[in-house]
Order: C-alpha cells, then sequence, then structure tokens
C-alpha cells in the first residue's frame, strides 16, 4: 500500500514536472517567437543594414573633376587620380599592428604612433593618409600581398593641379580636401566640374578581404564638365610679370591689379592681383610683404589670426572685390555723360583759375592748384582739369550726372561669372549736394571696382553698349561637344555711337600727351590719382585704363597701385608706361598691326641679321639696306664678329660694329643718365659709342627714368641700351 502511494506521488510530480517544463518551454517559445516578430517586423531595417555592411564594403568612385583650360586649350587646372588609405581596424590582427604602422609611418610620412592609435581604434573605417599617388599605393599593395596583411584599405580619390602655378590664380581659385571648389572659378562653376560619384559594392568575408567572385556591384561616376576660359595663358603672364616688376620698382604697400578685357564683347584676357598665391599650396604664403606682419609675433592665437587673414588677402580678386574712389579716370564717364546730355559739346570753353568755388566759401583745388586759364573741351581732358569738370557735373546736375553714373553701371555688380563680386558705394541724386557733386565729377566720393570702371571705360568707347564681363566661353563634356557657351551680353546702350566716337578722339589726344604714348599703335587713355581719403596712412590710388587702336577699339586695359612709395604717386608717371608696355604686346598678339608715322618710322626697331663669315662689303650692303649705320674695326675682309650681336631687334639709325680681325672691343663705362632729356642722352652715349633705344613720350620736358644696364657697368662699344622717358609733369 506504501508502495503504491509513492509511485503514485512520483507520478504527480513527474507530471508536474513536466507541465512545469512544457510551459517553461511555451514561454521560451513564445518570447522567441516575439523577439523574432520584433526583430523581422519592426527591426529589420535596422539589422538588415547592419548584416549588409559586415558582408559589404561600399566603395566610393568619385567622379574626375573637370579640367580648365585657357583660351588655347592650354591646362590650367586637371585632376588626376589618387587615393585615400585607410585601416580597418576591427578585422586587423594584433600580431600585425607593429608591422603596419612601421612600414605605413615610412612610405606616408604619418607618425608610427598616429598609426599604432589607429590599428586598436574600436571602428571599421579610420583614415590614415589622403591624397596618396599611385607609386605608393602600389607599394603598400605589394607589402599586403606578400605579408598576407588583412585590413588596409584604398579609396580611390581626385587631386587637383595647376601647372603654371600661380597664374590667374586669383581666377582659378582652388578646391579643398574633399575636392569641392573653395574660390574662384573652381568655386562659382561647383555644379559644372564636380561631376557624381558613383559606388562599388563589394562582398567581404569574415576577416574583412574582399570576395570579387561572390558580388560586386559597379555604379559608375560621372566626370565633371571641363571649362574654356577668355583667359589667354600668354596675356595673363605678361600682365603678371608687368605687375610684379611693378610692385618691386615702385614699392607698392598694398596690392597691384590689372585686367585686360575685349571691350566689344567683355571678354576677359587677364586678371591678375599682387600678391597672389600657388592654388597647389593656398595655404603658403608667397608673399614677402604680407610674410613680415607674421614677424615677431609669439602669441599663437595672434599668430593664427594674421595667418588666416594674410592667405584670405593673398586669395582676394582685388579686381572685383575691392572697391575705391577711381581718381580721374572716372572723368571719361563725365565727360561722356556731358557730351551725350547736350550739356557740353567738343567747343565747350572753361575757364580755370587752379581752383572752384563750388558752394559758399568752399573750394576745390585742382591737382597739383595749377591755373590752367581758358581751354575747350579737350584741352580739359588733355589737363585733367578739375575745375572745368567740376563745371560739366554742375551743369549736368546731380539727377542727370546720377542718371549717366547709374546708366555706366557704377550702381550695380556687374556680373562677370566669379564669386565674391562687390558693390559699390555712392552717392544717389537725392544725397548729392553741390560739394558732393563736384567731387564725384572727378572721380572722388564714389568707390566703385576696377571691373567696374573698365566695363564703364569700354561703354565709352566701343560705340557705347555697356557690356557684361565674362571668363568663361564654353563648358564641354568629357567628349568634347559644348555643353553651354557664352556669348557677349549687351544689358544697354548707354551713350550714342556718335557721342563714343568723340570721346576716342578726345581720349587718343590724351594719351599723345601721356607716358602711354605707343610708337605705331593709336592709344586712348586717361590716368587717376585718387587720394584714399578713410585710409590712415595717406595712400593714394595710381592707375591709367588705355584702349586701342583709338579709331577702332579692340582691347581696354587697367592697371591700378594702392600705396605706391615711389619718386612719384601719380598714376600718369608710374602706372602709364606699364600700360603701355602691356598693351604694346597685347595689340600685336591680337592680330593689331603697327601703323607708323613718317617720325616714327625713322627710328622704327628692324631685325639685325647676322653677318659674321659674310664678306664686308655684303655685310655692308645688308646693313644699309635697313637703314643701319656701319663702323669698320679692323684690317680684313670678312665679318668675324659684331655689336650689338646678330638676330636682335634694333632701332633704325643704329650703329652696328663690324670686326673684320682679331682686334679686341673697345669697353666702355654706361654713364647714369636718369632725369636727363632725350638730347642729351642721345648726344652722350653717340660720344662713347653706345646705341639708344627709347620707350615712352620724349616731347615736352620729358626725362630719362629708367635704363636697361645699370650705370658704372663696363661694355663693349655698340651695345644697345634701352631708355625709358617719362613726362614729370603729367596730370592726374
Amino acid at each position: 500500500m506504501a508502495s503504491n502511494n509513492r509511485r503514485k506521488s512520483r507520478t504527480v510530480n513527474m507530471r508536474r514536472n513536466l507541465m512545469l517544463l512544457t510551459g517553461t518551454v511555451v514561454v521560451l517559445f513564445m518570447v522567441l517567437i516575439v523577439r523574432l516578430a520584433y526583430i523581422s517586423l519592426i527591426r529589420h531595417d535596422y539589422y538588415s543594414e547592419l548584416a549588409t555592411s559586415q558582408q559589404l564594403r561600399d566603395t566610393t568612385i568619385f567622379a574626375e573633376r573637370g579640367t580648365i583650360y585657357d583660351s588655347n586649350m592650354n591646362i590650367l587646372a586637371r585632376s588626376a587620380t589618387v587615393w585615400t588609405v585607410a585601416i580597418d581596424p576591427k578585422h586587423t590582427e594584433e600580431k600585425n599592428y607593429e608591422k603596419i604602422a612601421t612600414f605605413l609611418s615610412e612610405k606616408l610620412d604619418v607618425p608610427y604612433e598616429t598609426i599604432m592609435e589607429k590599428c586598436r581604434e574600436d571602428s571599421y573605417y579610420s583614415i590614415i593618409k589622403r591624397k596618396v599617388d599611385k607609386p605608393v599605393k602600389d607599394q603598400i599593395e605589394a607589402f599586403i600581398d606578400e605579408e598576407d596583411i588583412y585590413g588596409i584599405t584604398f579609396t580611390q580619390d581626385t587631386k587637383r593641379y595647376y601647372p603654371y602655378g600661380n597664374l590667374a590664380s586669383q581666377v582659378l581659385g582652388f578646391v579643398g580636401t574633399d575636392n569641392n571648389g573653395l574660390y574662384g572659378l573652381e568655386a562659382y562653376y561647383e555644379q559644372y566640374l564636380s561631376g557624381i560619384s558613383g559606388r562599388i559594392l563589394t562582398a567581404v568575408n569574415a576577416k574583412g578581404k574582399n570576395m570579387y567572385y561572390r558580388l560586386e556591384t559597379v555604379t559608375d561616376a560621372e566626370d565633371g564638365y571641363n571649362l574654356v576660359l577668355t583667359i589667354d595663358a600668354n596675356i595673363q603672364r605678361y600682365l603678371d610679370q608687368a605687375l610684379e616688376e611693378a610692385m618691386k620698382e615702385h614699392n607698392v604697400a598694398n596690392y597691384a591689379c590689372g585686367i585686360i578685357m575685349d571691350v566689344n564683347t567683355g571678354a576677359v584676357y587677364a586678371m591678375a592681383a599682387k600678391p597672389d598665391f600657388d592654388p597647389n599650396d593656398p595655404l603658403e604664403i608667397y608673399s614677402d610683404l604680407l610674410n613680415s606682419k607674421l614677424e615677431g609675433i609669439t602669441d599663437e592665437e595672434e599668430y593664427l589670426e594674421v595667418l588666416r587673414n594674410a592667405q584670405e588677402y593673398q586669395w582676394r580678386n582685388k579686381a572685383i572685390s575691392d572697391i575705391y574712389e577711381p581718381g580721374s579716370v572716372f572723368k571719361v564717364v563725365t565727360a561722356s555723360a556731358a557730351l551725350e546730355s547736350g550739356t557740353c559739346t567738343l567747343d565747350s570753353t572753361f575757364e580755370c583759375y587752379g581752383s572752384y568755388n563750388v558752394y559758399d566759401d568752399i573750394y576745390i583745388d585742382d591737382a597739383r592748384a595749377y591755373a590752367h586759364g581758358y581751354e575747350d573741351f579737350t584741352e580739359a581732358a588733355i589737363n585733367s582739369c578739375n575745375s572745368a569738370f567740376i563745371q560739366m557735373g554742375l551743369a549736368m546736375g546731380r539727377q542727370t550726372f546720377y542718371n549717366y553714373f547709374k546708366a555706366f553701371g557704377l550702381t550695380e555688380r556687374t556680373g562677370i561669372d566669379l564669386p565674391a563680386e562687390s558693390g559699390s558705394n555712392f552717392y544717389t541724386a537725392e544725397q548729392m549736394g553741390p560739394v558732393e557733386l563736384a567731387s564725384c565729377s572727378f572721380g572722388q566720393s564714389n568707390a566703385i571696382t576696377p571691373i567696374q570702371l573698365i566695363t564703364a571705360v569700354a561703354a565709352a568707347v566701343n560705340g557705347g553698349y555697356l557690356v557684361e564681363p565674362y571668363v568663361v566661353k564654353e563648358i564641354l563634356d568629357s567628349d568634347g561637344n559644348i555643353v553651354k557657351q557664352t556669348d557677349a551680353t549687351v544689358k544697354r546702350q548707354v551713350i550714342s555711337q556718335e557721342t563714343s566716337r568723340m570721346m576716342c578722339q578726345v581720349l587718343e589726344r590724351v594719351a599723345e600727351n601721356s607716358n602711354a604714348y605707343l610708337s605705331g599703335f593709336r592709344l586712348g587713355g586717361k590716368s587717376g590719382t585718387a587720394e584714399k581719403l578713410n585710409s590712415d596712412s595717406g595712400d593714394f590710388v595710381s592707375s591709367f585704363c588705355a584702349f586701342g587702336p583709338a579709331d577702332k577699339p579692340q582691347v581696354v586695359c587697367l592697371i591700378l597701385y594702392d600705396g605706391a612709395h615711389s619718386y612719384s604717386t601719380y598714376g600718369g608717371n608710374i602706372v602709364a608706361p606699364v600700360v603701355a608696355n602691356v598693351m604694346a604686346y597685347t595689340l600685336p598678339y591680337i592680330g593689331v598691326e603697327a601703323v607708323y608715322s613718317d617720325d616714327e618710322l625713322e627710328s622704327v626697331d628692324v631685325w639685325e641679321p647676322y653677318l659674321n663669315s659674310l664678306s664686308l662689303t655684303s655685310a655692308k650692303a645688308e646693313l644699309q639696306t635697313i637703314g643701319l649705320n656701319i663702323k669698320v674695326v679692323g684690317d680684313g675682309t670678312t665679318v668675324v664678329s659684331q655689336s650689338p650681336q646678330g638676330g636682335s631687334s634694333i632701332p633704325k639709325g643704329s650703329t652696328v660694329i663690324l670686326y673684320t680681325d682679331d682686334t679686341e672691343p673697345k669697353y666702355v663705362t654706361v654713364p647714369d643718365i636718369i632725369g636727363y632729356t632725350e638730347s642729351y642722352v642721345r648726344s652722350t652715349f653717340e660720344s662713347l659709342g653706345l646705341n639708344i633705344k627709347v620707350n615712352g613720350l620724349t616731347s615736352g620736358d620729358a626725362e630719362a627714368r629708367s635704363q636697361s644696364i645699370e650705370p658704372g657697368e663696363s661694355v663693349p662699344e655698340g651695345t644697345l641700351i634701352e631708355v625709358g622717358f617719362i613726362l614729370s609733369d603729367t596730370n592726374d
């Protein structure tokens, strides 16, 4: 009986335990079902992405950034393929840390400790170095294969190169580490240049190694479009060189700036400001002037602030971003408005006493407080007479003056296709009293940008049409097809063609009587010197704007210096010769032929032939035919050497010394002729047996200001020396 009871008790316990176990299993199963439902239904997207991230590697294929060409298809900016080297710490074996860090530290010039830290990170991806060139990448791949190492990855990227260094750097701009444009055209045309990135999806094993045979899906990148500029690298290089030399020669404290533009279309051939930078390394300060501001700063925070300001200063395109009071160059606008409005004619006369009583007891002086007396319209422009232009402005009245100021585009941005173009600061008609109107009429008080001014001058001489300047001519796809093309945009006609023709005549007379005179070419132009009224340093902005040919304008050039400290601050003295030099290169380059007057033909340059080994008779005949004089040294009958050397350009009337035996050349000491007149310099050189090439205007009170060979140097008889002459009494 007791035995039966025990059996029944065990049976009951077994059933109870079984039910408990069954209940527990059911509960656990239900929990599992709920969990699986939660994972598969509610958190499906999360775990799906997590699984994919562990099983697939997603690699971005960066689009190749578009190339930037100059107008002759020279490459100004291009991209090359590089790689980002990274490490996947999660799939890198600890035993390989030291080996990896040692090798990559040497190849990538990254500290060993930095790489060791990255190996220990709790992540799947840690960048070691960007912009790694292919030869280094190939060496790392060989190391990976040889050592059978996992975890080092490569991501394709691109690096921007600028083959011409600082050429047009402020126009081109530069890109950041992510290849996005930060300044200049690189930023303005980002949407065209950048392209569309692609991607590669690749299966990976448990160790993170690619399993190409399992899965690889590729979405190709779409490369960016290419830009073809109106900028001509040759003209740009010449302008760059001229500005760099001017900065040094005239000790320019702030900057020198220049623009060369098609006067009829607004296409910009060249644009530059010095100091500038190399976009291959934009963070480096290249200007001694800017570097000097960093010297002696010991406070780190202050140093970084000054450095940042210096970098932004060298990046800034002053031709479009800086405003200034243009001074007498602005008189081109006032004169055009006075003629077009009918306020004045070419026969109008003005009386100048050296200053003008504007209002009550307020007088405004001429630049040199010099009384010009009675003068007609053209003479007033040649004399750059403030009194006369004040009379023009007051006669027009503030509303008419403002209307033309606005019509010439000086109250709005030009719309040039570059970032960070500034607007102007100006008086409206309502804000002008007699004094403000007077000062505005000769180029003070209103502040504009260089690009606004050159566009206004172009309108005054191209038939009266205000054009929109631009620097991108075409946008091309990778096959060379034109995606977008820029055509000349005429905003409006500001003055009539007849008024424009009269302005060309007037400004040609101005240039003929200035240091912008250029033998063989008809230039028109105007100088300017404006005091920086809001500057503590008392600096001036010295400028000159010229166009040519005067009878049928094709190109216009504006150059200015901000803060020149030289023998003069007048634009007519220190800027006009540089503009003439730039135009002397640009006009023939774009196909304008020189046309010389009879007087100019007497001293025009000719090509001196090579005469060595020729008979003396034949050599004399060749030189006489092209208008060169001859001096024979020696008793031989065959030319053995010549001075100047053959193959050079030399003015007609120069003397070539022909040596017919081994007689040693006679050496002479170059004199200091700075400050002397042309007649004195010519007679001095002639007495020493030296030849002279004259640059600049030599009439009136012109004096020598530069010589190509320094005084005191010893040179062979017959040597050609270039001498630059300027009119010291210019009218700005």
